[in-house]
């Protein structure tokens, strides 16, 4: 699969490392949608869009988006079985709303949790 994340929010990215260390089959592409060729190499990918709502690509190239996204990776590298939970109702419906908004507040959510690595002028990663 691939998953097009923000690399310049720390949670974010601080997840994509956690994934990236379970994935030894290297089943999984990380696309960091702000790399200086991703729209000439993803053009299907909206950039704005994928900023709004983190955005994958299953096995099949269906498109999946937010928790949907989280859920297939995780699955990808047999680990957090739990999050099947937040796919099902009407828990989903719930769990989807939580996204959204912590995916419009990544940046001062990150800024809370991970203040070390922000600042008034945004979030740096380490």
């Amino acid at each position: 699969m691939k998953i097009f994340y923000d690399g310049q929010c720390p949670l974010c990215a601080k997840e994509m490392t956690s994934l990236k260390r379970h994935d030894s089959d290297n089943n999984i592409h990380f696309i960091d949608v702000h790399s200086s060729t991703f729209e000439q190499d993803h053009p299907s990918i909206n950039k704005q869009r994928a900023l709004q709502i983190l955005h994958g690509l299953d096995n099949d190239n269906k498109l999946l988006l937010g928790l949907d996204v989280t859920y297939c990776a995780w699955q990808t590298v047999n680990k957090h079985k739990w999050l099947i939970l937040l796919r099902k109702q009407p828990i989903k419906w719930f769990a989807d709303k939580a996204y959204l908004f912590f995916a419009k507040h990544r940046m001062k959510i990150s800024g809370l949790l991970m203040p070390n690595q922000c600042d008034k002028s945004g979030c740096k990663l380490k």
